[in-house]
């Protein structure tokens, strides 16, 4: 295609693509770690799922102008219905950027020297589209956008802006005094309490054992506790669970270039809390954590865990810590928690495209009908 003197193509990825992929999201103002090559490789192989990303060519040159991280799933994975009654499951998916489990962030990137970045975006959008209108089984798109600079862009391509997600930014680009004097008081006590509890934060030395011990202490704990939290509502419980292959690909492509590190926390020799993170560009994005519970509820080992991380992060050159999600409950004990951290609210767009509207409303009434049977048909094996 002819694009004001630029011959280019859009098609999906090729592995061949790795390179270039990575420096039109580190030279792209929407570029976050999400949209790195080697995350989409952790989702792709780790959660196995269908990948359909794209890129944009420019022929003349040879070089990748725009890419857009983008996935397939099923609409009811985290669903009994999925277990039950899988040919159901299978003809209804949702297309994300980004994959729709974990927190993070898609849209395309384009090159910022492009001066026809609308075109580019449309390419982009035009072929996901396509593909989505022949495969059929795709109900929905949804699509998060980190930056604001792709509203205009979605809404042009024919997404509806369907609601706001929120993070906060905690700037660690400041004097540690100064970073500390925003947190709540009883924040800034309590970490020094934990400090003088002989609590000691280190990293992960040998992250390939490591992780396993992360998984089988740690994740599976918070399994546990979102069962218990949610009287083992299906959904809930599902939509937590993340798999070890998932882990296992952090451990084999992020930790050796140091995009993910493990910190635990230990109190006399006993590993009370663990916390992965996520590095990319100037940003810290907290990723897994948990704590020990019971007769270490006290010791507040969540909060020195991260204040550990904006020491270390700031060290090392980071100016922001994104707490990766807020709970839209403004009382709930997660928004809470994390805005005592003194971190400046941001607002993420929420952005969808139907493609199957009266059939997804079809679906829903399948699935309430076979939910509904399958419960009776338990309580009956009482």
């Amino acid at each position: 295609m002819n694009l004001g003197g630029l011959y280019i193509i859009c098609r999906r990825v090729k592995i061949e693509d790795k390179e270039e992929w990575n420096n039109v999201v580190k030279e792209s103002p929407n570029g976050t770690f999400y949209h790195t090559w080697e995350w989409n490789d952790v989702i792709e192989k780790g959660l196995n799922s269908e990948s359909l990303s794209v890129v944009v060519e420019d022929e003349e040159e040879n070089k990748l102008t725009g890419i857009f991280p983008f996935f397939v799933r099923n609409l009811f994975e985290d669903y009994r219905v999925n277990k039950y009654f899988p040919s159901i499951s299978n003809n209804f998916q949702i297309g994300c950027s980004p994959h729709h489990k974990l927190y993070s962030f898609g849209g395309p990137c384009v090159l910022p020297s492009v001066t026809n970045n609308e075109e580019i975006y449309k390419l982009m959008f035009d072929f996901i589209d396509s593909y989505s209108k022949n495969k059929k089984s795709i109900t929905d798109h949804l699509i998060y956008p980190y930056h604001s600079c792709l509203d205009s862009a979605l809404i042009q391509n024919g997404y509806t802006k369907t609601g706001i997600k929120k993070t906060a930014i905690i700037n660690i680009d400041k004097d540690l005094t100064e970073i500390c004097k925003g947190f709540k008081k009883q924040f800034s006590r309590d970490i020094k309490k934990a400090s003088k509890k002989g609590i000691i934060i280190y990293e992960s030395q040998n992250y390939e054992e490591d992780i396993n011990l992360y998984y089988n202490q740690f994740q599976k704990l918070l399994i546990d506790r979102v069962i218990e939290r949610t009287g083992n509502c299906y959904w809930r419980v599902s939509y937590a669970l993340v798999p070890y292959s998932y882990f296992e690909k952090l451990r084999d492509i992020l930790f050796p270039k140091k995009m993910a590190r493990l910190f635990f926390a230990e109190y006399n020799g006993v590993k009370v809390g663990a916390l992965i993170n996520f590095y990319y560009k100037d940003t810290i994005y907290l990723g897994h954590t948990t704590v020990l519970r019971g007769e270490y509820n006290g010791l507040n080992v969540s909060k020195l865990l991260i204040w550990h991380i904006i020491v270390d992060g700031k060290k090392n050159g980071f100016k922001n810590l994104d707490v990766s999600g807020l709970h839209p409950n403004e009382l709930h004990g997660q928004y809470q928690f994390k805005m005592g951290f003194n971190g400046q609210v941001k607002e993420i767009g929420m952005y969808n495209k139907s493609y199957r509207y009266n059939e997804i409303k079809h679906a829903k009434t399948i699935v309430y009908k076979h939910a509904k049977a399958i419960i009776i048909e338990l309580r009956k094996l009482k």
